[in-house]
């Protein structure tokens, strides 16, 4: 009679851990977006992966004008640091990274959203718009 409780017990308590493990595993990372809507700003320290390029990317500014070219692009990002040892950050105005919303790849990392950040790309997404 022993052994039946202790077995039940046991057969009770498999049942919560392959429980516990299939919760876990069904979860879904929502913070990657399955479908880019190109046409909104992205808030800043989102990562993002660019087409043609190996490293992905941590934007920190938008609508910047690049001084060797003259030219404005969308966003300004910094190299974002896989793998690496320490963070990369803005080393200097050698690495930054300028592109345009059509260059996004897909986002690796959504950024910190604020009501300040909302009201802010709300506004940079009406320039877009008319851009």
């Amino acid at each position: 009679m022993l052994r039946t409780k202790n077995k039940g017990k046991l057969s009770i308590i498999f049942l919560f851990v392959l429980l516990l493990i299939g919760c876990t595993n069904a979860k879904e990372d929502t913070s990657v977006k399955e479908k880019l809507d190109k046409s909104k700003p992205l808030p800043i320290g989102t990562v993002v992966k660019l087409k043609q390029m190996k490293k992905s990317v941590m934007i920190y500014g938008y609508n910047q004008i690049q001084v060797s070219s003259g030219k404005q692009f969308d966003y300004i990002a910094v190299p974002y640091p896989e793998g690496n040892p320490y963070p990369e950050g803005n080393i200097s105005a050698d690495y930054n990274v300028f592109f345009n919303r059509n260059f996004i790849e897909k986002v690796m990392y959504d950024g910190y959203d604020s009501e300040e950040g909302k009201h802010l790309r709300k506004k940079i997404e009406n320039d877009m718009q008319d851009n």
